[in-house]
């Protein structure tokens, strides 16, 4: 049995999401529809709007076949970390093709890595983010826009797949109805992108997002409170205040003094200041909104160098549900596993190579009082 895998989100599955989907089974009706989530952390720098587990039950009633988590370690690395870590997991599932949106799917993704193969951005230029900086050096060299969302991800798949040995066939698919970054509804169609369904909850728009979710998420939207940064924001307001700058440096992420700016711009906001109030008052053109977002992230759950080299060094596969058909090519893949394989964690496992992944889910249990990891065995889901 062969696979198609995706890397994903999922914040939540919506019908973008579900035509995605749908486009695959239509390429590849008889292959395994393999999806690497993200899972309760997510690299944009934001908490997900709801647990890994119920996210991964939307996937697998929605037509995906197995659901593995992309750990916390592995998803608050930049973004071409990011994505060389869901790539590496494919390629130890045996994945052959990769399925991914984007707002140019006519890009040779393929071609664009191997141009830019060493192709780096100005570290020097201190007005200007290093993010902005690579993307100016790699538009000169391949001579096309590579700068919205989708597209840039689809290049860091592509130059993590050269990477590793172009073992995975790349498929961009035209994202269609909206873009990422759009924050309304069009009530003339169907598709939304995830911020705004999360935007129109937040304004207590509930009842208009069933026309853009399939019906799982909707129910699931109505039966959860979807949560955001304003849930965590008192527990990582605290964890600045109390932790000394030279505490704080050690923290994934933190670089040229910033832990000095993070804590005197909170010091000298009101106590009714929001995250966003804070985060606003933090960024410089040196450190983008997503940047200093997944920065939050890990002082929020105190990750450390010494956490991410644990993940970099020592990768695992992490099962959150399966159906019939992805239980088989699971069977097939656990012949010769590449990375450990992991279905429910332990005592030991929660001490050692799941520590930063149960730390996690225990903070993100403080909001919604839903265990994350000890006794949750995987979904399955075999109708």
């Amino acid at each position: 049995m062969e696979a198609v895998g995706i890397i994903t989100e999922y914040n939540p599955f919506h019908n973008g999401h579900l035509y995605q989907i749908k486009q695959i089974k239509s390429f590849f009706p008889e292959k395994c529809i393999v999806v690497v989530m993200s899972g309760n952390f997510l690299q944009r720098g934001e908490p997900a709007c709801m647990d890994k587990w119920i996210r991964a039950k939307q996937a697998l009633q929605n037509g995906v076949d197995l659901v593995i988590e992309l750990p916390v370690t592995a998803c608050v690395q930049p973004a071409d970390r990011f994505a060389y870590n869901g790539i590496e997991i494919l390629k130890a599932l045996g994945v052959s093709k990769l399925v991914f949106g984007a707002e140019h799917a006519n890009y040779d993704f393929k071609a664009f890595a191997r141009q830019v193969d060493g192709v780096k951005g100005n570290f020097k230029k201190y007005d200007e983010a290093y993010a902005a900086t690579f993307q100016q050096a790699v538009t000169a060299k391949i001579g096309y826009d590579v700068s919205k969302p989708n597209d840039l991800l689809g290049l860091a798949y592509a130059k993590a797949n050269f990477d590793l040995g172009e073992a995975i066939e790349l498929i961009p698919v035209q994202r269609i109805q909206a873009n990422y970054h759009d924050q309304k509804l069009d009530s003339t169609q169907t598709i939304a992108s995830a911020s705004a369904i999360r935007k129109n909850y937040a304004q207590g728009n509930v009842q208009v997002l069933k026309s853009y979710v399939p019906e799982i998420t909707f129910n699931d939207v109505i039966q959860n409170k979807l949560v955001d940064w304003d849930d965590f924001w008192p527990l990582l307001r605290y964890k600045i205040l109390t932790t000394s700058p030279k505490d704080l440096q050690y923290i994934y992420g933190m670089a040229e003094g910033i832990e000095y700016r993070l804590q005197q711009q909170l010091e000298q906001l009101p106590v009714t200041a929001s995250f966003d109030e804070w985060m606003h008052t933090v960024k410089t053109k040196r450190f983008t909104y997503t940047r200093l977002a997944r920065l939050a992230i890990t002082i929020l759950l105190n990750l450390k160098q010494n956490d991410i080299n644990t993940w970099n060094n020592s990768p695992y596969i992490r099962l959150l549900g399966f159906t019939s058909r992805g239980k088989k090519y699971l069977n097939q893949v656990k012949k010769d596993p590449v990375f450990p394989i992991i279905t429910k964690v332990s005592k030991k496992s929660k001490n050692t190579i799941l520590k930063a992944d149960y730390r996690a889910g225990k903070v993100y249990q403080l909001i919604t009082g839903e265990e994350q990891d000890l006794k949750k065995a995987p979904i399955r889901n075999f109708k």
